[in-house]
């Protein structure tokens, strides 16, 4: 083996340091690089949430426009049908007021504008008025 002089251990010891410099260095850099790529992944994250939110909130916004215009669809449709019922009740009442139609169905009888004109329904309803008075006084 050949012997060291204390300028060979200068020039290695030299050596070292100037390779501990660079790992120094490069440990540095590479701090620096880890840090860089951390805030580049929560900047990721963050425009995914905001892309996604916009996307969802896209879709559920038409999703629950498209369901509200088909429920005004359905309602309109069902008023529709309801309002013509109860006209049609009340067409029925008209003509069973005024008696309308009797004579069609066979059944006999009279409208109520005509029992109101016949003189034996009214002595009989002012009998019933007089009757009323009488026990509410009594």
């Amino acid at each position: 083996m050949a012997e060291l002089t204390v300028e060979d251990l200068h020039k290695a010891l030299h050596q070292l340091r100037e390779e501990i410099r660079e790992a120094r260095g490069t440990l540095k850099d590479l701090r620096y690089e880890i840090k860089t790529a951390r805030e580049l992944v929560e900047a990721t994250r963050q425009l995914a949430a905001e892309v996604a939110e916009t996307q969802v909130r896209d879709l559920l916004h038409a999703e629950v426009s498209r369901q509200l215009s088909a429920l005004n669809e359905v309602t309109e449709q069902q008023m529709s049908k309801s309002t013509a019922k109860v006209i049609a009740e009340f067409d029925k009442l008209h003509d069973l007021l005024l008696g309308h139609g009797k004579a069609a169905d066979g059944r006999g009888g009279h409208s109520i504008p005509d029992l109101l004109q016949d003189p034996a329904v009214l002595a009989r309803a002012r009998r019933a008025v007089r009757q009323n008075t009488a026990a509410d006084r009594g």
